[in-house]
């Protein structure tokens, strides 16, 4: 048996042990989640435009290192997180975020003029406590209601509640495993991360919808060679819209444009599993039990 067919016969026969994958991966995102609301007060970390705090760029090459260990030293209760800015893989610059507010921030910008810096090579970006956490309120109402919105056009779709609904747990297993991965990787989520969670639930629905509609709504073949002609055309648009993801995260320099690129790389990997396991196999048992004498 080739491996081809090997995987065909599994998938086919084993597709509600299967299942059991895409669970465990939503168990364990609520598990990091859950932690993460407990050990920090949100579901998130936050970058400082949603939490407030500032952002000094230097413009002038600096030892990263050494710098992220002299203000940690010197600003303990700022967080400082110091990230280079390249040029060619060569560092030109650095940003340095941190929770100082205005008068904290003089404190830092006189520190950094005393290792050598100058005054005209540095620039200062503040958000208040306040306004960041307006800002942060605001997108997670935008995204809640484009998520209500999305599922509402899928039902006013289909028409039928087990597919529907099998739709939007996809498109929702796919937003919270990609944040809970996020957490773990250590980043800190900006206004530009909320935009890619935005972008993520169209991406996630699209194949979820093609698949569906592949299913449901034609009648050659089998269910299974219906599941198997939407996967080819589905992987097809997910693996052509890594591929374009992963060229921006090689070939930028710009922290915001990275982060776009890291979220949406890892909603669209796990929307493979979410779509053609969790998404198929929900559609299979409902037909299964539709068509059963």
């Amino acid at each position: 048996m080739s491996l081809k067919e090997r995987f065909v016969d599994i998938y086919d026969k084993h597709y509600k042990q299967l299942m059991i994958l895409p669970v465990v991966l939503l168990v364990l995102a609520f598990i990091q989640i859950g932690y993460q609301v407990a050990t920090t007060g949100n579901f998130v970390n936050l970058g400082v435009s949603l939490k407030g705090g500032s952002v000094i760029t230097v413009l002038q090459p600096i030892d990263i290192p050494e710098l992220q260990a002299v203000l940690t030293k010197e600003f303990v209760e700022f967080s400082p997180t110091v990230r280079g800015i390249l040029d060619s893989n060569k560092i030109i610059g650095a940003t340095i975020e941190s929770a100082a507010q205005q008068d904290d921030v003089e404190d830092i910008l006189t520190y950094l003029k005393q290792t050598g810096i100058k005054e005209d090579v540095i620039t200062i970006e503040i958000t208040g406590a306040a306004l960041g956490q307006q800002f942060f309120s605001q997108a997670i109402r935008a995204m809640l209601v484009a998520f209500i919105l999305m599922a509402i056009v899928v039902f006013c779709y289909f028409r039928t509640i087990v597919p529907s609904i099998a739709v939007v747990v996809a498109a929702f297993s796919d937003i919270i495993e990609t944040i809970a991965i996020f957490n773990l990787l250590g980043m800190s989520l900006s206004t530009a991360g909320i935009a890619a969670l935005l972008m993520l639930i169209g991406y996630s629905v699209d194949t979820d919808i093609l698949l569906t509609s592949r299913v449901l709504r034609r009648t050659e073949g089998t269910v299974l060679e219906r599941v198997f002609g939407a996967m080819r055309t589905g992987n097809t648009m997910i693996f052509t819209s890594v591929i374009a993801v992963v060229a921006g995260l090689v070939f930028t320099n710009s922290e915001v444009i990275r982060q776009i690129m890291v979220i949406l790389l890892i909603g669209l990997l796990l929307d493979v599993i979410n779509t053609w396991i969790q998404n198929a196999g929900f559609l299979r048992l409902y037909l299964e039990r539709k068509h059963a004498p």
